[in-house]
């Protein structure tokens, strides 16, 4: 769907980018270190806000993404600004354009990194009026999907590792709902991409402040990566229903469909959310 939403004459599309959570850890760690002996640290010496520590490496990071962005431009189409984006319709690659036209601004972006859902608290408070897109899937076709990834070339994941993923990202973004509330979180759920792709892109725009394109469901006409699941997926579900954690997924999907979304925010989920970031972070320093 970030190919989708890329298409948009404001919004750039990126292929993941792991390191800005690395980067983000990395300044919160950074900022605890600089805190941490009170008189004697260079941050907390002056009480140095982490408000204003974490705003800078905001505008580092867009920075960073801004520049990286125009440099694939280039390397793509060469002189873009003086010769323009030759668009061959011909191809369905014509539909997953990194830039469609010189005239497009781009100077929003959007990261689908699957890794983010550990990091929502602290993305949050690097970007505080950052949007945050929970494209809740059945569990069910995440297994299926994953299982058969060895057919388009990646690593076949073990049935019940995707689920345990599923089940991790899944309860993170849900609590993410529950911290940061509707005005920031929006859930969509997966199989409108197929059944209402229009609408579900107009209501993304309406969201995120941005008029809609039409441009960005080009690419739903187009399968990327099929990993041919219609192929086997008569074979895989009595594999997966027998699984205890398939039931425990299917628990948490119905119960999240029947609750709806919650309106507000609350601040007992942002403490666990924020304590599930630091768990990532701390671990990750004490290696």
């Amino acid at each position: 769907m970030n190919w989708a939403i890329g298409q948009h004459p404001n919004i750039q599309v990126m292929p993941e980018t792991a390191w800005l959570v690395d980067y983000i850890t990395g300044a919160f760690a950074a900022y605890d270190r600089g805190s941490a002996r009170g008189e004697f640290s260079h941050l907390s010496n002056v009480g140095y806000p982490l408000e204003n520590f974490l705003s800078t490496v905001a505008e580092s990071i867009h920075s960073i993404v801004m520049e990286a962005y125009d440099r694939r431009c280039y390397f793509l189409y060469g002189d873009y600004m003086e010769s323009g984006i030759d668009l061959d319709f011909t191809v369905p690659e014509a539909q997953f354009q990194v830039r469609r036209s010189p005239r497009d601004p781009k100077t929003r972006w959007i990261d689908s990194t699957p890794l983010n859902t550990h990091y929502v608290w602290a993305l949050a408070q690097v970007f505080p009026r950052a949007k945050f897109i929970h494209n809740l899937r059945h569990p069910a076709e995440v297994a299926r999907s994953l299982q058969n990834f060895d057919v388009a070339g990646a690593a076949s994941a073990e049935v019940d590792d995707a689920l345990s993923i599923w089940i991790q990202h899944t309860q993170n973004a849900l609590l993410a709902e529950q911290a940061l509330g509707p005005m920031r979180v929006l859930r969509v759920r997966y199989e409108r991409i197929e059944n209402e792709a229009e609408g579900l892109l107009q209501e993304i725009m309406s969201f995120v402040g941005e008029s809609y394109s039409a441009d960005c469901v080009l690419p739903l006409q187009t399968k990327v990566n099929s990993s041919l699941v219609g192929k086997k997926n008569a074979d895989i579900p009595s594999a997966i229903y027998q699984r205890e954690l398939f039931q425990q997924a299917v628990d948490i999907y119905t119960e999240a469909v029947n609750d709806g979304v919650k309106n507000g925010s609350s601040e007992s989920a942002s403490k666990r959310l924020e304590t599930v970031f630091n768990n990532h972070w701390r671990t990750a320093f004490s290696r």
